[in-house]
């Protein structure tokens, strides 16, 4: 089902470039103090290209999607950017620690024939914001270049790939090789040989795709096609512009992580101790856990463990009690008759639905105004960043629940539907700048 393809790889010349200093996070993950940071790191960051400043008083062009353009040609007619000599796939190896512990993981790197979600080939896990998908658009027009990578996931139960991988990792060339901030490795393998990559294709050819991250880049994509489509005279299906450039993990892959993404509420202008157990008590078991120094750890840890050893358990930590509250559902009976929306069971079964729907929905009844995610919910990964917001006063709760499973992810793809919005983090992120896909050959 996944057409794969080798390309002809956009890369920093290592010789005259020291990676370290103009490797980036992906856009998204790009705030505007990190974007400061990579520009002054290097002139030539690839923040410059996928992610530039609106006014960048160092350039003469004012429009960012143009002057991006603009450093792609100069940089590679200076030398920075290499372009491989002939097709080729790529191997992006991982090397990192979650919580002390090491961990491993090697994705391919290769173009992917676009498809359209109908046709369940290429499958979406989660919900997109309109507003990034327009400026993707904007910067991959003007570019006319895949500038970032794409997470997707396969299955691969027989091993076959693994075993194709394997065998191609020992002929394979060191292109790329960086430790970043964080102290974790980066390793990018050149493949080149034809027979290695056609056993690589033959490998992938019936898998599905998964979006792990990247939802807005390939739906994108999918609308710089049909814009090109509307304007071919006499298209062959066989065009740059027809594939993406993707990372593609194995699903099993025991380096494939994914991290809770915490909740932030605020606007409960009546909550109160008593007030909040009593909305909820009807569908959780409730405890507390006093924490009137934030700085004792243990006790956070403590949390921490509870939630994640629970069955849909939940942490509530509000700064005003100086206390978290521990939800354990009642049962999974509650969920076919509170989850009222049209969904599988597995979706009711997920943690953030659940959180979303028995205790989030349930909100509005502390606040006097009306109570929406858009206004009074906010997003976020750090945890201790969070407390922080909680503490600060700027939010008054922070929920904390256990990441998704893969094979949760893989139960509600596979039911054809889509996680809510926020549910997965999957960690580490795949590094901009390491190759990019010109869709000009």
């Amino acid at each position: 089902m996944a057409e794969i393809r080798p390309f002809k790889g956009l890369r920093y010349n290592s010789q005259k470039i020291k990676l370290e200093e103009v490797i980036t996070e992906p856009y998204d993950r790009i705030p505007p103090a990190l974007q400061k940071d990579y520009y002054r790191r290097n002139p030539y960051n690839v923040v410059r290209i996928i992610l530039g400043k609106d006014d960048d008083s160092e350039h003469s062009e004012k429009d960012k999607y143009k002057r991006a353009k603009i450093y792609l040609d100069e940089w590679e007619k200076d030398g920075l950017l290499i372009r491989e000599d002939q097709d080729a796939l790529y191997l992006y190896e991982q090397e990192f620690q979650v919580k002390g512990e090491k961990k491993k993981r090697t994705g391919i790197i290769t173009r992917v024939k676009l498809e359209e979600f109908s046709s369940r080939k290429v499958l979406p896990h989660e919900k997109t914001f309109p507003k990034h998908k327009i400026d993707r658009l904007n910067l991959l027009r003007a570019t006319n270049t895949n500038t970032g990578q794409i997470f997707l996931l396969y299955k691969d139960d027989q091993d076959t790939v693994s075993q194709a991988i394997e065998r191609a990792r020992q002929e394979a060339e060191l292109g790329a090789e960086m430790i970043d901030e964080a102290n974790f490795q980066h390793r990018i393998w050149i493949i080149k040989n034809k027979e290695t990559i056609q056993r690589i294709q033959e490998a992938m050819a019936d898998k599905v795709l998964i979006i792990a991250d990247g939802h807005h880049r390939y739906e994108t994509s999918l609308n710089y096609q049909k814009e090109i489509l509307e304007k071919a005279k006499e298209p062959k299906g066989d065009e740059p512009f027809n594939y993406i450039m993707m990372t593609l993990f194995k699903l099993e892959d025991p380096g494939v992580m994914i991290l809770p993404t915490y909740r932030l509420v605020k606007g409960l202008d009546k909550l109160s101790d008593e007030g909040l157990k009593n909305l909820l008590l009807p569908y959780f078991e409730i405890s507390e856990v006093d924490w009137p120094d934030t700085s004792d750890k243990s006790k956070l840890e403590d949390v921490q463990n509870k939630v994640l050893n629970g069955s849909h358990a939940f942490a509530a930590y509000v700064s005003q009690f100086k206390k978290f509250f521990i939800f354990n559902l009642k049962s999974e009976d509650l969920l076919e008759k509170e989850i009222t929306e049209d969904r599988s069971k597995e979706w009711k079964r997920l943690d953030v639905a659940i959180l979303h729907s028995l205790i989030i929905d349930k909100l509005q009844a502390l606040s006097s105004e009306p109570f929406s995610l858009e206004n009074n919910v906010s997003y976020i990964r750090n945890l201790d960043q969070g407390i922080g917001k909680v503490e600060q006063g700027e939010f008054q709760i922070i929920f904390l629940l256990k990441p998704v499973s893969l094979h949760q992810i893989r139960e509600v793809v596979e039911n054809r539907e889509v996680m809510p919005q926020k549910s997965t983090d999957f960690f580490p992120k795949l590094k901009s700048g390491l190759v990019m896909n010109p869709l000009d050959e």
